[in-house]
């Protein structure tokens, strides 16, 4: 027997936050609240409560008060526009009854069952007002025994709880709020199967899996798949549905997204912390895509706890269900676990394996102990897994072992991170490189999930007048990040022992404040910026490497350039020829063939590290400076690096031409008319002029915030500028050093309309407008504005040094002829010493009765650190001692910027000058809940030796639902917020200004609080 249910119900729902009891809850004793259509969502159909600034969130990853902060303060006339997710069109956690008629046509004796393919978290079942029983899962299908039911009709009554059942940790993707996944309703086949129904799927899933065989073995420390050796080339999921909202049961769709995955390059898909429906393991089947199921943690385990029996069961509903797949080859318990987790979960796979044997099942698959952190022990003694499923190992020179991110680009690898490793190792969430949003893709979501986020962050680029930009910044940016990712996935593929990777992620990530790290939307539609096929040079099953340890070239140094493979197509390599060529490039397009030639024939087996030839180039004929590609061929395959060669030329200084670090000396030429390049000192900027850096945000900053926010530069490379000192759009690797030096320009003070001629890329929560090259007409003279150290030889800094030469020619040609007008004082707004409470040997000294964290850090001038002045309520005071008197006229304070929750962030303060031996008010006001400099300055300076600053109130004050993390699990809790300072810098406004440097002491302390997304 087999009854579809799917249809019309009525629905009656209590928003319940009571704990859990053992009895299943009664159905509420009144009229139906309405009716709703199943398969669906209750909050898709109108039901819930309205989304409020203070919804309570699935979600451990997000400042409860963040409608306080000014940048969350858009797009909120309408309606509440949640900025860190794409929000459902109403929220509801709590208890759903969902009742219908059925009528049973013929009495067949067997035991029927309801069964829900989809749903969240428990169910009940009552047939005719009778309890039936209850079942629980993340992961499977639900299955209730309803007994043998009699012909006629009857009412079945189904009732759902998506509250949390067990202390799950509210990030994990099928529990939170972060892509949606606290739906409440049914999902996919809701239907009465018989006994022998039930028994008849169970015998074709067994058959299916006799006709698809997959053998899975360790060897070698490789992985073989059906007895050849694979490369898992992954992308993560998430498990993220904005137009349906629950998953998707069509085979179509997956069918559709798996051939999606493999026109990218990719063979492998990590589901984490969830497991997929079955369409998703058949069209994967059918595709020829693998696959990683985790078993919907992201959990605490620690020996003896109750997880370990929630995780051996939902374990085992998943093997059953699905274990027949050949595509379901890997298997992962959790993902990042915390505890004393190595033991329990080394347990498991030893558990698990033997279960899967039990089943018929034995070697389809992998299992890892779990998919993230690193282990207690070095790689070299890591046992009781099959593969490791890492980041970092915690072991070798590289910061924290990592296996990701830049330690292992140009060449290099991160083998010293693995040395001894006897496991294959698959590299853990690798990417997760930012670029700007698209707004247009607003209009794409037209069903379940609302992009209120989207909205926020448009209506502030609109309100900083960034908006008529915002393609350009998609470019610019979204060409920026592909080349991050092209560095990354060549060092996995150079690294020994690293046979995978997981992308984070192929496309962007709608969830944790939002995280833009796809070259593809949420609807996996390409951005704009790469093509599939410009993708697969360093995503495939074939990859040529080139070891190429600079991309920055003095025309008259050697190039040694050792070319590799990564071979793991189906067949091994006989006699392939791999050739090379060299061109010159302009704007982007090959101009001219310089050199090619042909390396070494290959033969091998798949592997990697497969050495073939090394290529040498003499390229002392370029005797200009330009962008070179190198191209290496094999077969249909290909491989591309840009290459920027720079000549050594003296030429003589041009006289009527200023280069000055000086400001004083700049305006004072600029108002006699002269024409100068004004190279400020990096510690005179002010504090809202942000470090830039080539490497984009990493994964987002509203969950990992800091001062350096950088998305990449903008520019015209016509410029005449570039003729000099060749560029594409979005820059490249030439500008990777003048970066790393370099601050951007605040441009709020410059006219309406003005452009800078390089634009650096703010991140869309900041949304700052930044220069990091202007031009203009200042008083009667002309300037170039750089905010960047240019300094240092041709040896050291060829790039620099010749961005340098370029800028003092332009500046000498007829061509340097602005128009716009900028005024003096949208320069000088933003040069502010950095380093004067150094200068004046100022001390800071807490109220004895606080309780202060790293108070040093106010002495120092980085915003990347910060100091935690903590009491019971407020007020909370902290003097400024000055050494000598010295006339003050205001005060600046550098909010805190790394704190994903803005604690103690202060909101009403007064200041005191000390006058005479007594404190006297000079200023009183409220500072905004703000990333940026916070100031206020009083009407006459006065001389002084002492101010003391005193928090009267701070943000984020009010009662707060916290997640508290315990040895059996995450509960939640109430909190209030702390009455504390926690700010980066106090800063004294006195006249003049101090010798200047560029010390780049924002690279001190950058790494990230938040460990899920370390660097």
């Amino acid at each position: 027997m087999l009854m579809d249910l799917s249809g019309n119900w009525s629905l009656w729902y209590d928003h319940v936050t009571e704990p859990i009891h053992e009895e299943p809850p009664v159905k509420p004793d009144r009229i139906a609240d309405g009716p709703m259509i199943l398969p669906g969502i209750l909050q898709g159909q109108g039901y819930g409560e309205e989304i409020k600034k203070d919804t309570q969130w699935v979600s451990g990853l997000h400042d409860p008060f963040w409608y306080e902060r000014e940048e969350y303060q858009f797009a909120q006339e309408r309606e509440v526009s949640i900025p860190f997710l794409c929000q459902p069109p109403r929220h509801f956690i709590g208890l759903a009854w969902y009742e219908r008629e059925i009528e049973i046509r013929e009495e067949s004796g067997e035991e029927i069952y309801l069964h829900i393919e989809l749903t969240r978290w428990r169910s009940y079942a009552w047939v005719d007002g009778e309890y039936k029983g209850s079942d629980c899962s993340l992961c499977t299908a639900h299955e209730i025994k309803l007994g043998r039911l009699k012909k006629g009709a009857h009412t079945l009554t189904v009732l759902i709880d998506n509250r949390f059942q067990y202390p799950y940790r509210p990030d994990g993707h099928g529990v939170s709020d972060a892509l949606g996944a606290s739906w409440n309703g049914m999902a996919g086949d809701i239907l009465l199967l018989s006994r022998g129904e039930i028994e008849k799927r169970d015998r074709q899933r067994k058959a299916y899996g006799a006709a698809h065989q997959r053998t899975m073995e360790v060897k070698d420390g490789m992985v073989f798949v059906d007895g050849r050796p694979e490369y898992f080339r992954g992308t993560h999921f998430g498990g993220d549905y904005p137009l349906t909202g629950s998953p998707s049961t069509e085979l179509k769709w997956w069918k559709n997204l798996m051939k999606l995955i493999r026109e990218w390059g990719f063979n492998f898909i990590r589901c984490h912390s969830l497991c997929p429906p079955e369409a998703a393991f058949l069209a994967a089947d059918e595709e020829g895509i693998y696959l990683q199921p985790e078993c919907g943690m992201w959990n605490v385990f620690n020996d003896g706890i109750p997880m370990e029996e929630v995780l051996k069961e939902e374990t085992r509903r998943i093997l059953r269900q699905f274990g027949h797949h050949p595509s379901f080859v890997l298997f992962s318990p959790t993902n990042e676990p915390s505890g004393s987790w190595y033991g329990p979960l080394k347990r498991w796979v030893k558990e698990t394996r033997s279960f899967d044997e039990g089943l018929g099942y034995g070697g389809r698959r992998l299992y890892t102990a779990q998919s993230g952190w690193f282990y207690e022990v070095p790689p070299r003694d890591i046992t009781g897994t099959d593969y490791i499923y890492f980041h970092r190992s915690a072991y070798g020179p590289l910061l924290g072992g990592n296996i990701r991110n830049h330690e292992g680009f140009k060449g290099k690898d991160y083998r010293e991170s693995l040395e001894g490793a006897k496991l294959p190792v698959i590299s853990h969430e690798m990417g997760q490189w930012c670029a700007y949003p698209d707004f247009s893709v607003i209009d794409k979501f037209t069903g379940y999930l609302k992009p209120g986020n989207y909205e926020v962050f448009r209506e502030s680029a609109r309100a900083k007048k960034l908006l008529e930009l915002n393609q350009a910044f998609v470019r610019c940016s979204g060409k920026n990040q592909v080349m991050m990712y092209k560095e990354e996935f060549e060092a996995n593929l150079r690294t020994p022992h690293i046979y995978g990777y997981e992308m984070l992620d192929l496309h962007d990530y709608m969830g944790q404040g939002t995280a833009l790290v796809g070259v593809l939307d949420p609807f996996w539609e390409n951005k704009g910026y790469v093509t599939a096929d410009e993708f697969k040079q360093f995503n495939q099953e074939t990859v040529i490497l080139a070891r190429i340890s600079s991309y920055v070239i003095k025309n008259r140094e050697p190039v040694t350039i050792p070319v590799e493979l990564c071979h793991f197509g189906k067949k091994d390599l006989k006699d392939s020829i791999v050739t090379w060529k060299l061109e010159k490039e302009e704007q982007g397009k090959a101009v001219e063939v310089l050199e090619q030639g042909e390396l070494k024939a290959v033969t091998a087996s798949a592997g990697k590290n497969i050495p073939v030839d090394t290529l040498y180039l003499d390229l002392s004929y370029v005797t200009e400076p330009a962008k070179l590609k190198l191209t290496l061929f094999m077969e249909e395959r290909e491989n591309s690096w840009p290459l920027y060669v720079y000549p050594k030329k003296e030429e003589k200084e041009r006289e009527h031409v200023l280069f000055t670090r000086e400001w004083e000396e700049a305006k004072e030429a600029l108002l006699s008319g002269g024409r100068v390049v004004f190279s400020p000192f990096l510690s005179q900027l002010d504090f809202d002029c942000p470090p830039l850096s080539i490497r984009p945000v990493f994964w987002n900053s509203q969950m990992g915030p800091g001062w350096c926010r950088s998305l990449g530069l903008m520019m015209n490379p016509g410029h005449p500028i570039f003729r000099r000192f060749p560029t594409e759009e979005h820059g490249g690797w030439q500008w990777e050093d003048i970066l790393g030096s370099s601050r951007g320009f605040l441009l709020d003070e410059m006219p309406e309309g003005f452009e800078p001629v390089i634009r650096a890329i703010d991140d869309w929560n900041r949304n700052l407008s930044l220069g990091l090259l202007i031009e203009g007409r200042v008083g009667n003279g002309r300037l170039l504005l750089v905010s960047a150290s240019l300094e240092g030889s041709f040896q050291k800094r060829p790039a620099a040094y010749h961005f340098k030469k370029a800028l003092l020619s332009y500046a000498a040609s007829w061509e340097f002829a602005p128009k716009e007008e900028i005024p003096v004082a949208a320069i000088e707004k933003h040069l502010f010493p950095n380093d004067r409470m150094k200068e004046l040997g100022v001390r800071y000294v807490a109220e004895n009765e606080a309780g202060v964290t790293n108070l040093s850090s106010l002495s120092e001038e980085n915003p990347n650190t910060s100091v935690w002045i903590e009491k019971e309520n407020y007020p909370i005071s902290v003097d400024i001692c000055i050494q000598e008197p010295v006339a003050v006229s205001g005060l600046l304070m550098v909010p805190d910027q790394k704190d994903r929750m803005h604690q103690g962030c202060v909101k009403d303060y007064v200041i005191k000058v000390e006058v005479e031996g007594e404190f006297k008010e000079a200023a009183r006001g409220r500072f905004s809940a703000s990333f940026l400099t916070q100031k206020t300055v009083w009407k006459d300076a006065v001389t002084t030796k002492a101010i003391r600053f005193t928090a009267l109130s701070g943000y984020g004050q009010g009662e707060r639902d916290e997640w508290e993390e315990r040895e059996d699990g995450w509960y939640q809790v109430k909190g209030r917020g702390k009455a504390a300072i926690q700010a980066a810098g106090f800063h004294l406004i006195l006249d003049g200004m101090t010798e200047g440097n560029d010390i780049a002491y924002w690279n001190e302390n950058r790494k990230s609080r938040t460990k899920e997304i370390e660097e």
